[in-house]
Order: C-alpha cells, then sequence, then structure tokens
C-alpha cells in the first residue's frame, strides 16, 4: 500500500514486475529497439511497452519524444491526455510538458509567473527515426549501432510496412525462427515452403562487426515474384544479415532475373514473453506491389506464429546443452552463443 518513508534506499533502476532477470534487463536495454512506427505518430500521444517499461510517444514541432508513461507530479498515465499548444497535457491536472519533457505550466497555479520546480521533467529516452521507425534505448549510452540495411536504405525505393503484430514469445525466439531455413517446407507450405524431400545445404556463418550473416541456395514451391520470370516454383538466393539482438534482413534474389527483394524485420521486446514485430520491405523496381507484399508477409507469420508462440522453454536457451541440435542449425547456434559471448545475456541468476 505505502512506499518507504525513504524510498531513495529501496529504489531500484527495473521496472515493477521485470520479467527479465535483472542482468539481461541491464543488457537488453543498452540497446536500441524499434517501439513503433513513424507514420502512426500523428497528433495525439501514443503508447508502447519496452522490457516491461511503459512509454508514451508524442510528437511536437521539434520531433518525436519517448519518454516513460508517467507524469512525475501524481504518477498518472500521461499518454492519455493530449495535445495542446505544441506541447503534450497530462489528462489529470493539466500540467503542460515540452519537447524535452520539462514541465512549462501548471494550470492550478494562480501566478502565472510562480517557479516551476525543475524536477518536474518527465523521464525521456534517447530515441531516433531511421527506416520509418522509431528507435529508443533505456540507458544513455547505446552499446550497438542501428542496423544498417541495404536496399531499406535507398531513399528512391519506396517502402512497404506490414501491419505491426504481436506475438505471444520471447523476442529470442522470434528472431531464432526468422533465421531458420530448415522450417521452410514443413510450416510455409501455403506461402513459400519447398519441397519436404530437399536437404538444407551446408553452410557457413560469418561472424560481422554488427552481428551474423550467411547465403543460402533454396528452391521455392512457390513462384511469388512478378519479375517476368515463368514457372510455378523458384531457385532463389537468400542472403541473411542479423544485427543483434533482434533485427534482420533477408536479401531474396530469385535466380533468372536482376530482381532482388529485400525484408527487414526488427522486434521490441515488450516482456520476456511479448513481442511487437515491426516488419518492412522493398525490391529492385524500386516501387513494390503495397497489398501483394503485406498479404504474403501476413500469410508467412500466421504461419510462424503458433509455432514459436508454443515453444518451451518460452526462454532461448543459451546453455546450448538444453537442446538437441543438427547441422541446419548453425546459425541459431552461432546466434546463441554470440549472445552470451558478446553481451554477457543469459548470465548465471545471483543467488
Amino acid at each position: 500500500m505505502f512506499l518507504p518513508a525513504d524510498h531513495s534506499k529501496t529504489k531500484d533502476d527495473l521496472p515493477r514486475g521485470c520479467t527479465f532477470t535483472a542482468s539481461d534487463w541491464h543488457i537488453l536495454a543498452s540497446f536500441w529497439h524499434p517501439v513503433a512506427f513513424v507514420h502512426d505518430i500523428a497528433d495525439k500521444p501514443i503508447r508502447a511497452r519496452l522490457l516491461d517499461v511503459d512509454l508514451v510517444i508524442y510528437k511536437t514541432s521539434a520531433g518525436i519524444t519517448v519518454a516513460r508513461d508517467l507524469c512525475p507530479h501524481r504518477g498518472t498515465r500521461i499518454s492519455a491526455g493530449w495535445m495542446t499548444d505544441d506541447q503534450i497535457v497530462c489528462p489529470m491536472h493539466g500540467l503542460h510538458f515540452n519537447h524535452a519533457g520539462a514541465c512549462s505550466k501548471i494550470p492550478s497555479i494562480a501566478n502565472s509567473e510562480g517557479r516551476i520546480p525543475p524536477k518536474l521533467k518527465l523521464e525521456t529516452y534517447a530515441s531516433v527515426e531511421r527506416y520509418g521507425i522509431v528507435w529508443a534505448c533505456l540507458k544513455n549510452d547505446p552499446i550497438w549501432q542501428l542496423p544498417d540495411w541495404e536496399g531499406i536504405s535507398n531513399p528512391d525505393f519506396r517502402k512497404v510496412y506490414v501491419p505491426s503484430g504481436t506475438w505471444y514469445a520471447a523476442a529470442s525466439r522470434h528472431v531464432e525462427n526468422f533465421n531458420d531455413v530448415a522450417h521452410f517446407p514443413w510450416v510455409h507450405t501455403k506461402s513459400f515452403g519447398g519441397s519436404t524431400a530437399d536437404p538444407i545445404p551446408p553452410y557457413e556463418v560469418e561472424q560481422t562487426d554488427y552481428g551474423l550473416r550467411f547465403e543460402l541456395p533454396y528452391h521455392e514451391g512457390f513462384n511469388r515474384f512478378d519479375d517476368g520470370v515463368e514457372g510455378d516454383e523458384r531457385d532463389v538466393v537468400y542472403t541473411y544479415e542479423l544485427t543483434y539482438p533482434f533485427s534482420t534482413i533477408i536479401k531474396i534474389a530469385p535466380q533468372g532475373a536482376g530482381y532482388v527483394v529485400y525484408f527487414a524485420d526488427t522486434v521490441c521486446p515488450v516482456s520476456a514473453r511479448e513481442t511487437r514485430i515491426f516488419q518492412l520491405m522493398t525490391d529492385t523496381t524500386g516501387n513494390p506491389d503495397e497489398d501483394y507484399w503485406i498479404n504474403d508477409a501476413l500469410l508467412i507469420n500466421d504461419e510462424d506464429k503458433p509455432m514459436v508462440e508454443e515453444q518451451h522453454p518460452e526462454e532461448l536457451p543459451l546453455d546450448l546443452s538444453q537442446e538437441i541440435h543438427v547441422p541446419s542449425d548453425r546459425m541459431s547456434l552461432e546466434y546463441r552463443r554470440g549472445l552470451v559471448k558478446r553481451f554477457g545475456l543469459g548470465a548465471p541468476i545471483a543467488s
């Protein structure tokens, strides 16, 4: 019912009800994570959640602000408020906060010249817009770069944004599935999966400055590319590039044409078992068919989602002895190793 009289002695940086181990939370809080599409930020504040921290995202003439969704006056969720005079307004007492999160107006003070305490300020976080996505970092100094996405970064190529979805699974489980090629013929039977009789050829995983990379030929069971090449099936080459911890781009090159599809996937770890998916694509035509590619992505996601949501354990095992691996798992093995060796994720829980 009460917080201690001297709360400073017990205050913890971890959000209340944190679903991550303390060590993992502090490490993940040091990365950039996607929290919203830019086109969703208009004339009203919106809500998001990152690593169990409730966020408010709002737009002023100075740009987009990401802050903790909490008014420092009485703890109200300020995302329930509105925008007025280029500021966000708390719905409970009308306090106004500017782009930097500083309070500029307290309506209950009769004297408009009255002093506003400097501490009366929203807790803002580092944020940046890239590829039409708002990225946020909960720590002052991000430890890792944003993904560098070929094709998607080309300003002459129009982007197609897939409607964001929520998976009730760990972000790491989603990422591992996105980079797993052996499930294609078994799960993607209605979208692009090839024959179950075709083995996955050996492939090498390259360690990069940003994460991992591998290339693989594959025979798709459908011809889903409008590039003038006839046929019901297609040979393609996939090039995967993963940026730690949760971002991947696939460059899909159908053989027989100088055509490439760039499909990017990045996810927000809402909690340890809830993940918000952000996906966008473009292609070398520079003007991809929006309806077609959104429907294609949603169909593939619908095939993947129930598989990933029902995996056990829900957490990705970073102790490699906890699951049995086969040669086609090379990418997922390197991903798990990298999370441990590069960043110290999955450290033993302190007693």
